[in-house]
């Protein structure tokens, strides 16, 4: 996972020394369907161009985009032991922190089938190699008008090579200063003109070997007060405890001697009896993926020519699991054989080590194939026809998994049998080490759910110039689309039965039709060069969520061949997916902190009015979490705004800067307030925010969460605001070529309200618990020096200082993370004209991650920090 790559603004990408361009092949750029020659948009895009992405070393998009300082919040990545959201595996991009589904990705300008284990929301990146890429564009503002729903925070435009002639072999392989994280990529590439177009044939393989949490650190830890950090455990437990009808908690047995301690139990202890977990959880999750795609072009006639892409990708990983839990509040009676308490209980949790660690498995197949024509018109309207379809189908599921209804037989003498005379045998679950074969093979069970999505979609569009005006050249572009999109997801048998997961099946349609143009209002006059408006407006009719109409409004302003101040005003809107709408209920075992423990103020008053004592201890750091769908969600609205600066000085030749400013704001936002969050609320305000006080219940006697619901409705409003700088500069140093590229985002603002009149809550410069790194400064630097034959870079990404989210006085050295800047080494050299050498070496200074008190996984956060460390690749390039 390289970091740092340069990105470069779209001025650079043209290669100029000065905003003013010659009269080149006119291109579609990002944010515009209307082709042009010169390259200037008055959206902000940025490209990272296949040179770069080779010169990184990187192979995964998902490590790219994650990585560059657009990027914010969570998305699904290979570090991640466990990220449900989207499918196990799944690898997603986050413009601003708005949330995998408000950005929207394409590949060559068209939508991709949303990838996973079923009903998923976003695309996954996984299923396109580096090795196929010709350059990534990033819109980094909301572009609806142009491209429909989805592209509220922005569009990744992925753009693959098509006219490769000849045959090239890649072959890289890495490993970590740790001797682990071993990883291998295999790439062919081939590609030639025939008598009437031209062919691309690309086959991708590449593999990485799992990394355990305990290889980089020895333990879960919590700060203290004096400043310490001190090892726990979950609360979950080897043994397993209850409570007893006293009203006390016992722990049984932890010992493996069971002639000694088989029947014991004592008071329960959080600190002596924790379970460590830590050993049972991936730092890098194993992954294994080959990718086949093909791109054909063929010219009919003087005036047509037939295209296909077609793309197919198998995704296979696995993460290890804790031992399972299985059951919980099951009640036992004092009279059963084996309970050693004499008294009734309830059992709250127990670790099942007796049946070990389970993986959780996934395998994807996914499809994509595109079909078009194009051509262009006798007055030189250029046009095109396309079909779109995409299929991605999955299989998850854990190599076993205890059936807790079957656990409760065992449990109760008047279903089993003490001699399993009736195949239902009676369970000695009080003490570790103590089931026998016969109640495990009961209990224990393969667990296997499967889903898919489906996308097929028809377009048409059609541009070119309509006739001159006084200050240039009127252009325009229209089009139309019908999409059909489907997801569905069928759970496991037996986790359907008990009431674990609900099966999905949803599907929407809609039918889009949009127009585009660019205007020449004034050119040659004094301080204006040039000035072009570009104005969009798109008409949405979705099955599920009624119609909706957007436009854009963009200026840009050449003041003279040096300077340009652009703008843009633009509505965008996102429908629900077909998870926010139809998914069904499902548990997840989520990070939630009670306020109640160690409160103080209204909160601390409020949480005694409720009957949960002052020196309640939450048991645990996560809470079951019921999610799903809410079928009466409707469409999320936004305004978006950029204002920019392009600088490209004549006195500095290979130079250019951009600054933007962009404010995000949306309306009725599709939102699922996090437990910690309404918990915290309600607390806070039980009349004023009664409605968080009702998502969740208490135990009667240990006032513990038993279950806390998570829906989407629509009910929040958000703000994100920022600044953008790059500035690139190319030169000679000392008879070398020579360039740096620094990306530097700066977030003023990242706010939302989860309910009108309730209190606004800023993630701005915070780290939180579930939902990733806020932190104000982000950076990527690149130095890099060139000969004929060889390339040295040096690159540099920067995460600025964030607070945590969860600040308390018991832990003073989570409070804050202070700036950390990760480093990376990478070299090429020619050999000869076939083949190349390139090697490197990613965290050079080996920094270590750092400790947060809202830690999602290995006490820091994984989806924002390095957890792997220094590790090094190789990498051999052969053209035939």
């Amino acid at each position: 996972m390289a970091a740092g790559i340069g990105v470069l603004p779209l001025v650079a990408y043209a290669g100029q020394g000065t905003i003013a361009h010659e009269d080149i092949e006119k291109i579609t750029v990002t944010g515009s369907r209307i082709k042009r020659t010169d390259l200037e948009s008055a959206s902000p895009v940025a490209v990272i161009s296949a040179e770069q992405i080779s010169l990184s070393g990187i192979s995964n998009v998902e490590d790219l985009l994650q990585e560059m300082s657009f990027s914010a919040g969570v998305a699904g990545n290979a570090t991640n032991a466990y990220w449900t959201s989207g499918g196990y595996g799944t690898a997603q991009v986050n413009i601003r922190g708005l949330g995998i589904k408000r950005t929207l990705v394409l590949l060559n300008g068209r939508r991709v089938v949303a990838g996973g284990t079923g009903a998923n929301s976003s695309v996954d990146l996984n299923m396109i190699p580096t090795g196929l890429i010709e350059r990534i564009e990033v819109l980094k503002d909301g572009a609806s008008a142009i491209y429909g729903a989805d592209a509220v925070a922005g569009v990744v435009n992925i753009i693959t090579k098509k006219s490769f002639e000849g045959a090239e072999f890649n072959v890289k392989a890495g490993i970590s200063d740790e001797g682990d994280g071993e990883n291998q990529e295999l790439n062919l590439t081939l590609g030639g003109k025939f008598d009437r177009g031209h062919a691309l044939l690309s086959l991708n393989y590449s593999n990485s070997e799992a990394v355990r949490q305990s290889d980089r650190i020895d333990c879960a830890k919590a700060g203290t007060p004096e400043g310490e950090l001190e090892c726990f455990g979950s609360g979950t437990t080897e043994g397993g405890r209850a409570l007893l009808a006293d009203g006390s908690q016992v722990q049984f047995n932890q010992h493996t001697d069971t002639q000694a301690y088989g029947d014991s139990y004592g008071a329960y202890n959080a600190q002596e009896h924790g379970f460590e977990w830590i050993p049972y959880l991936n730092a890098v999750n194993p992954m294994e993926r080959f990718n086949l795609s093909s791109f054909v072009n063929y010219q009919l006639s003087d005036g047509i020519r037939l295209f296909t892409e077609a793309m197919y990708s198998k995704r296979k990983g696995e993460q290890i699991v804790t031992p399972r839990n299985g059951f919980g509040g099951i009640q036992v009676d004092a009279d059963f054989a084996y309970n050693p308490t004499g008294q009734d209980l309830e059992f709250q949790r127990r670790r099942n080590t007796e049946l070990g660690a389970p993986y959780f498995f996934q395998e994807t197949d996914t499809v994509r194939v595109v079909l078009g024509l194009e051509g262009e018109l006798t007055n030189g309207w250029e046009w095109q026809l396309a079909y779109n379809y995409g299929r991605n189908t999955g299989v998850d599921g854990w190599t076993f998994d205890i059936d807790s209804e079957k656990a409760a037989h065992t449990l109760d003498d008047s279903i089993c049998t003490y001699d399993n005379s009736n195949g239902i045998p009676c369970g000695d679950w009080f003490g570790v080490n103590e089931l026998t074969p016969e109640v495990i093979d009961y209990v224990k069970y393969r667990r296997e759910g499967t889903g898919g999505n489906e996308m097929r979609s028809w377009s048409a569009n059609l541009s070119g110039d309509l006739w001159e005006l006084p200050a240039g050249t009127l252009a325009f572009a229209l089009g139309a689309e019908h999409r059909n999109e489907s997801g569905w997801r069928d759970p496991d048998s037996t986790v359907l039965a008990n009431g674990g997961e609900e099966a999905i099946d949803g599907r929407f349609d809609v039918t889009e039709v949009f127009a585009e143009l660019s205007v020449p209002l004034l050119a040659d006059k004094p301080l204006v060069k040039a000035l072009t408006a570009e104005v969009a407006a798109r008409y949405s009719d979705y099955s599920n969520a009624g119609s909706e109409t957007t436009y854009k409004l963009g200026l840009t302003w050449h003041l003279n061949d040096e300077l340009m101040v652009r703008g843009v005003r633009s509505t965008a809107f996102r429908a629900p997916v077909i998870t926010e709408l139809f998914g069904g209920t499902n548990g997840e075992n989520l990070r939630t902190i009670d306020p109640c423990e160690n409160a103080s103020g209204a909160i601390a008053e409020n949480c005694l009015a409720a009957g949960i004592p002052a020196d309640f201890v939450q048991d645990g750091t996560t809470v079951l979490t019921s999610v799903g769908g809410n079928p009466d969600l409707a469409a999320e609205t936004a305004d978006t705004t950029t204002l920019g600066l392009v600088w490209a000085p004549d006195f500095m030749p290979g130079f250019s800067a951009t600054l933007d400013y962009f404010n995000i704001e949306i309306d009725d936002a599709i939102t699922s307030v996090n437990g910690s969050d309404m918990l915290k609320l309600c607390y806070q305000d039980p009349e004023g925010n009664s409605q968080f006080c009702d998502t969740f219940t208490r135990h009667p006697v240990t006032k513990q969460i038993n279950e806390l619901s998570q829906r989407p409705v629509n009910a929040a409003s958000e703000k994100v605001t920022g600044i953008d700088l790059n500035l690139v500069y190319q030169f000679e140093l000392k008879g070398l070529t020579a360039s740096t590229h620094l990306d530097v985002s700066r977030l003023l603002d990242h706010e939302s309200t989860p309910f009108a009149g309730q209190p606004t809550i800023d993630k701005a410069g915070y780290i939180t618990e579930d939902q990733g790194s806020y932190t104000k400064w982000r950076g990527n630097f690149s130095f890099r020096l060139m000969q004929d034959s060889w390339s040295a870079m040096y690159s540099m990404r920067y995460i600025g200082r964030a607070d945590d989210v969860n600040v308390s006085d018991e832990d003073p050295l989570g409070k804050a993370v202070g700036s950390v800047i990760y480093s990376d080494i990478q070299a090429g050299y020619d050999v000869n004209d076939k083949l190349k050498v390139s090697i490197g070496i990613d965290n050079i200074f080996d920094k270590e991650a750092p400790y947060l008190t809202s830690w999602n996984e290995a006490n820091t956060d994984v989806m924002t920090y390095d957890l792997l460390g220094r590790r090094g690749y190789m990498k051999l390039s052969y053209r035939f």
